[in-house]
């Protein structure tokens, strides 16, 4: 490994000039026409002389005198020249013998630059010895920033490339070896895309000159592709246009970073998907997204269906679905997801479009609003019937009185012939006191008398009534129990709920439709399906399902139904609804850990 040595900054800037005269008064006058602070002269009075002091310091240039006793000037500069080291160094022959052709051309032989006749101008030499400093300054730094590129290249983890204006690499350094598997030879003269495609494209289409960093695919000997970072710059070296690239193997960041991007992929409570932009196929999808909407990997993994729908939730429809992409990126598209069972739940989309060991792909994340959006209505649908409570304690003590002393005088006047109307009336005045009845009922807040019960024993308790009642219009009542575990119930509060719910369903039927009344239970909890043949609850309805005095029955009150979910939740359990223009069915959940 090659080591360097610092210079101080002074010692750094000051060149060795040599001198060599046999005589002393030459060297002393040569000296003061010489002396300057950036110049360090050095005093050889033969040519051994001068030999060791080349032997042991570099010079910017040697002033040879020709005629000297032992070795003289020619013979001295010949053994200069046969040096590796000091074969460049310029000599300057200084001579007052003769000016024959000959004789200078001998001496232009053995290795001389320049030749001074005594005597010589003193400002002459002067400007000719800083020319030659001037240039051996600049030769040494091109020296020493060959060295240091030299070092860098070697040292380098990078693969240093430089590409000229026609695309094909001009020079690279020994770690194409190891990183691309080729010799350096063997790529000198070829295209650069032949290791990193469509580089040059990019590098020849950039006229800013500024150094740029690019993310792409590089491809070695092999044909095996891996992911690099090119750092790019233009530079001109002798008027030539170059492009020198630093390549870089980024392989081992790629797949810490994928690994990253794995373990969230999969410890997610969002709902991921990743498919290819090419062929729209489903690369993987995460194990949120599997327990949600009830598929297994196999049925989603490499198809290209959509088989997880997306509708966005919007009252325009036609408008969202111009402005929202699905191929696109988004943030945060409220939408509602299908999942297998045919369940529509509430989320959350955001899509982004990644670079995936060079391919695009598309990355969906569903975070699920459904039991958020589910607990914002039922604290609206809870401070109606708080509301609802407050309105009926104020107005049934004022309602109630009066109208017992008026129902008493119209049975003591019911026997009057002339009294046709009386029925009329006592029928209105009972329709009053059950809806008043109705109205407490909702705001009820007395906690419940709640015991063990099989909620199919209430169910066939219950039965002769409903189906009574179903048969005066034309109906068909059927029962569907299975075996159930007993929970704690009210059986009064049951009554009135399941006895709302068939007379709900019974209005709703055109004559001859059955109401079937079903139970099932597995080990978390029991549910009730009371299930019509009507034509239907509309989408826009749903919402207001349960809001007193909200009814889809022109003289319904919507009363009986709020009375079903507040029962509902002083049980601790949730009713749902599905609904289609082949009929209703409203799901009751008994939580058994309750």
């Amino acid at each position: 490994m090659r080591s360097y040595t610092a210079r101080s900054n002074s010692a750094a800037s000051q060149v060795n000039i040599l001198m060599v005269d046999d005589r002393p008064e030459n060297l002393i006058a040569l000296e003061a026409i010489l002396n300057a602070p950036n110049y360090r002269l050095f005093r050889a009075h033969s040519g051994e002389e001068a030999l060791r002091h080349v032997l042991t310091n570099d010079f910017a240039v040697i002033l040879l005198d020709v005629q000297m006793p032992g070795m003289n000037g020619f013979e001295t500069a010949k053994l200069i020249k046969m040096r590796e080291r000091s074969k460049y160094v310029p000599i300057i022959f200084i001579t007052a013998i003769s000016q024959a052709a000959e004789h200078v051309k001998h001496g232009y032989e053995v290795g001389a630059i320049d030749y001074i006749f005594k005597p010589f101008h003193p400002e002459t030499l002067k400007m000719k010895i800083e020319a030659f400093v001037q240039m051996y300054q600049y030769q040494e730094r091109i020296k020493l920033q060959n060295e240091l590129l030299k070092v860098i290249g070697e040292t380098s983890n990078d693969m240093i490339v430089t590409v000229d204006e026609q695309g094909m690499i001009s020079s690279l350094n020994p770690v194409v070896v190891s990183m691309f598997g080729y010799s350096p030879d063997m790529l000198i003269g070829q295209p650069v895309d032949c290791i990193v495609p469509a580089l040059s494209s990019v590098l020849l289409s950039d006229t800013s000159g500024v150094t740029k960093l690019i993310e792409t695919t590089a491809v070695r000997q092999d044909g095996t592709p891996f992911p690099v970072d090119v750092q790019a710059g233009k530079a001109s070296i002798v008027g030539q246009e170059l492009y020198v690239c630093s390549i870089r193997d980024v392989t081992d960041r790629k797949m810490m970073e994928e690994e990253r991007f794995r373990q969230i992929f999969d410890t997610t409570p969002c709902l991921i998907a990743l498919r290819s932009m090419k062929d729209k196929r489903y690369i993987n999808v995460n194990e949120s997204l599997l327990n949600a909407t009830g598929f297994l990997k196999d049925e989603i993994v490499n198809h290209t269906a959509d088989l997880i729908q997306y509708i966005v939730d919007t009252d325009d429809r036609d408008q969202a679905a111009g402005r929202h992409d699905p191929w696109g990126p988004a943030r945060n598209v409220r939408i509602r997801y299908m999942t297998k069972s045919g369940d529509l739940r509430e989320g959350l989309l955001s899509n982004e479009v990644m670079h995936i060991r060079g391919e695009e792909h598309l990355l969906s994340v569903v975070t699920d609003i459904s039991e958020r959006i589910f607990l914002e209505k039922e604290m609206v649908r809870l401070d109606r019937l708080n509301l609802t409570g407050e309105m009926a304690a104020g107005i049934v003590h004022e309602i109630r009185n009066p109208m017992t002393t008026v129902r008493g005088f119209l049975q003591l006047s019911k026997n009057n012939p002339s009294s046709e109307y009386t029925d009329i009336m006592i029928e209105e005045l009972d329709r009053v006191h059950s809806i008043v009845t109705e109205f407490l009922a909702v705001g009820a807040q007395a906690p419940t008398s709640r015991k063990s019960k099989q909620i199919n024993t209430i169910i066939e308790t219950l039965f002769p009534l409903i189906q009574s009642k179903a048969m005066t219009g034309n109906h068909d009542i059927a029962l569907e129990l299975s075996e159930c575990p007993p929970i704690q119930l009210d059986e009064k509060e049951i009554r009135q709920l399941v006895l709302n719910l068939v007379l709900n369903g019974l209005d709703a039927m055109p004559t001859g439709g059955t109401i079937t009344l079903k139970t099932y239970a597995d080990d978390k909890q029991v549910v009730m399906e009371v299930i019509d043949q009507g034509s239907g609850i509309k989408e826009e309805f749903l919402e207001k399902l349960g809001t007193p005095f909200f009814s889809t029955k022109a003289s319904g009150t919507g009363l009986g139904l709020s009375v079903c979910y507040g029962i509902a939740e002083r049980h601790g359990a949730v009713i749902k609804v599905q609904t289609s223009s082949r009929g209703t069915t409203f799901f009751v959940h008994f939580d058994l850990s309750g």
